[in-house]
């Protein structure tokens, strides 16, 4: 096996083995509220697990991506949102060491002893006492320690616990950013493409142009100074067509790092841009749909959660401590076996001598024969002990630090507070204004409409009149350039149309945040 197979297998078993019972019902949604009553407990979103990166940087596989495909891509590989989720398991990781603490610990003991010693006196040869010179004793113990009731412990969990739905909270929120990000920088591409195809027709209109003051030159209609004019009007429409191509590219690229893809990623840009029709639902229902879902308002909540509870940790120190502890086993010193056997064997060895004796000293006598201590019992009953330790300590006076402490506590919950309803207050304004701009979006967009195809027109009719000599070549390039400023008008407008609904479907926090820029079907 390879040294990255085997790197691969090592972080699979890693990633099996975390936590999960530390995120349970992180999967659930907000069940929203008002802000007189308490709502039900709001859910952050699952925590992303970043996979093994197989491969060297800039050797990457290209690859191709639309727009729910560059947001999904992002929503995974972005280094923001990569080091906010580093976050998010870091502090995962805390809350689940700190939970431990409310639980009954489990541990095993085995242990094996051996000591020799020679003319040591020992620390009791006061009362006559000398060590063994030799000692061995071997330990099995199983162990346990349960603190039943402990009030700060149990509020660092709270609080440790808070923290990490506050992250993913700020992960969420974070998330719908990096897709409103990405989803202009996506749409900004197809306008840049736009502007180039928009390059590419002037340019072949000014040639055409071109072409025209050529033949009309020859034929003695117009001086030669028009067809310099047309000439120059060429040369400015190529030098702006290399501009555009160069800001496509650029943008291209700056989209790709923006994405954390390869810089040779390629983006298949919609043409034409998707025009999905506004919608339909009031925007009362809009901005409730969007207090119930929005990362915002959930972080502000169980930042005032958490706030609640640094001021019942105030008194952490007034709260008492109840400990259970206790363990079970079996421990056996081989060597006071021995010691026993020997000292056995020495007196059965000194009965059965006497008896001997006696025996050679009177032989007409019927002696019983010695009764012989039997060897030594090595089946040693196991031990077991218990023991509850309760602990409650009351400070006579602390000189107003507890008061000071409550103090500042309560007006950090004054604080969490006003920010909840600015959340609230911030997440309607949003959704207001999201609706807005869709709405002046969509009007922009119709009006670019009847500006673009008004200007084509006449910019084809102008044509046709400097073919016919009814107009300077003057008249003629200024329509075009108001037709073409009509153009980019347009494609600016279908950019805005696009983003903007997709800003407005970011301000309601769908369940996927990628399914916000997923317009198919629409």
């Amino acid at each position: 096996m390879t040294a990255a197979r085997m790197f691969a297998a090592l972080a699979a078993l890693w990633a099996a083995t975390l936590p999960c019972g530390a995120l349970a019902g992180h999967h659930d949604r907000p069940t929203g509220g008002t802000l007189e009553a308490e709502a039900a407990a709001t859910a952050p979103p699952p925590v992303f697990v970043p996979g093994v990166f197989d491969g060297e940087p800039g050797n990457r596989a290209p690859l191709r991506l639309d727009a729910l495909g560059a947001v999904s891509y992002a929503l995974g590989h972005a280094p923001s949102l990569l080091a906010q989720r580093a976050t998010v398991l870091s502090l995962d990781s805390t809350f689940t060491k700190v939970r431990a603490g409310e639980y009954p610990s489990a541990g095993g003991l085995l242990q094996n002893e051996i000591a020799k010693s020679a003319n040591q006196p020992g620390q009791f040869a006061q009362f006559g006492i000398s060590p063994a010179s030799n000692f061995s004793e071997n330990t099995a113990e199983l162990q346990s320690t349960y603190t039943l009731y402990n009030g700060g412990q149990q509020l660092l969990a709270q609080q440790a616990k808070k923290q990490v739905e506050n992250a993913q909270f700020e992960l969420r929120r974070q998330e719908e950013q990096t897709a409103i990000a990405v989803s202009n920088a996506f749409y900004a591409l197809a306008a840049d493409r736009g502007i180039v195809m928009l390059d590419e027709n002037d340019l072949a209109y000014q040639q055409a142009l071109l072409q025209i003051a050529r033949d009309e030159e020859r034929v003695g209609r117009i001086a030669g100074v028009d067809v310099l004019k047309a000439e120059v009007a060429v040369a400015r429409s190529e030098s702006a067509l290399v501009g555009a191509r160069a800001t496509e590219q650029n943008d291209r690229e700056a989209l790709a790092v923006q994405i954390g893809a390869p810089a040779t990623t390629t983006f298949d840009v919609p043409e034409p841009l998707p025009e999905p029709a506004v919608p339909a639902t009031p925007l009362d229902q809009l901005a409730e749909i969007a207090k119930i879902n929005r990362p915002e308002i959930g972080e502000a909540r169980t930042a005032l959660d958490a706030s609640k509870l640094g001021d019942a940790a105030v008194d952490n120190d007034l709260r008492p401590t109840v400990t259970v502890n206790g363990s079970f086993g079996s421990q056996v010193s081989p060597t006071e076996f021995v010691q026993e056997q020997n000292e056995i064997d020495q007196s059965n060895a000194a009965a059965i001598a006497s008896y001997n004796s006696e025996k050679m000293l009177f032989p007409t006598l019927v002696i019983p024969a010695p009764t012989l201590i039997p060897p030594v019992d090595r089946h040693v009953p196991g031990f077991w002990q218990f023991n509850i330790v309760s602990t409650f300590q009351v400070p006579l006076y602390d000189y107003g630090q507890r008061a000071a402490e409550h103090h500042s506590a309560r007006a950090q919950i004054q604080s969490s507070l006003a920010g909840l309803y600015n959340a609230y207050d911030s997440v309607e304004a949003d959704v207001d204004a999201a609706s807005r701009n869709l709405d002046a979006a969509a009007e922009r967009l119709r009006l670019a409409k009847i500006s673009a195809r008004l200007g084509t027109e006449t910019a084809r009719i102008a044509q046709l009149q400097y073919r016919s000599g009814l107009i300077s070549f003057t008249d003629v390039t200024q329509t075009e350039q108001t037709a073409l400023s009509a153009q980019n008008d347009l494609v600016a407008a279908r950019v805005q149309y696009v983003t903007a609904l997709i800003k407005l479907r970011v301000a309601l926090a769908p369940p996927s945040t990628a399914a916000a820029a997923d317009l198919r079907g629409l």
